[in-house]
């Protein structure tokens, strides 16, 4: 009898145990981006769409804002060069993020990836994606530019951004030496 209590209890317990550790895996990827350390995550409503930091092996202690999204627009192009602002909320807390694009990737068909950048967190700004769980980021319909994207908005997880961006700084510092 004490078998038959027991077991349903281990494998009750072990299965609780499972989808804890699901709920706190990273959702964050550590890349080589443009030869320096990105570590970024996915939007939950489009997989092309990334939300991230870079830190380029010259200033390991410093992160770059990455934001990448798709494009179908014909005249994508365009925006090369261009600062777009995007609105970022992160559980509540909204700001605006001049971004500035900086690379265009042709992807499969009329696709593309819009990749901005060129603005360094500061130090606010990262112990508030420190302590958030998402962020949602808007392509205001106000700004002529946001035109050219896809989707309005994506959501972002956080979980996992202080483990990633601890990640991030071990390998830029061995990128580096």
């Amino acid at each position: 009898m004490k078998k038959s209590v027991l077991s349903p209890l281990l494998f009750g317990s072990a299965l609780f145990s499972m989808s804890v550790l699901a709920n706190i895996a990273p959702s964050w990827e550590i890349d080589e981006i443009s030869k320096s350390t990105g570590y970024t995550t996915q939007g939950e409503n489009q997989a092309k769409h990334q939300f991230g930091l870079v830190k380029h092996s010259n200033t390991c202690s410093s992160d770059e804002l990455y934001v990448s999204w798709s494009s179908d627009s014909a005249e994508v192009w365009s925006l090369a060069g261009q600062t777009i602002t995007v609105d970022a909320s992160f559980d509540g807390i909204s700001m605006a993020l001049p971004l500035e694009v900086v690379a265009i990737r042709p992807l499969t068909g009329n696709q593309h990836e819009i990749v901005m950048g060129h603005v360094f967190a500061n130090a606010e700004l990262l112990d508030l994606m420190s302590h958030s769980d998402s962020v949602n980021v808007f392509m205001p319909e106000t700004n002529e530019l946001s035109r050219h994207f896809n989707e309005g908005n994506d959501r972002f997880s956080l979980h996992g951004f202080t483990e990633a961006r601890s990640q991030a700084l071990s390998r830029c510092h061995s990128m580096s030496s």
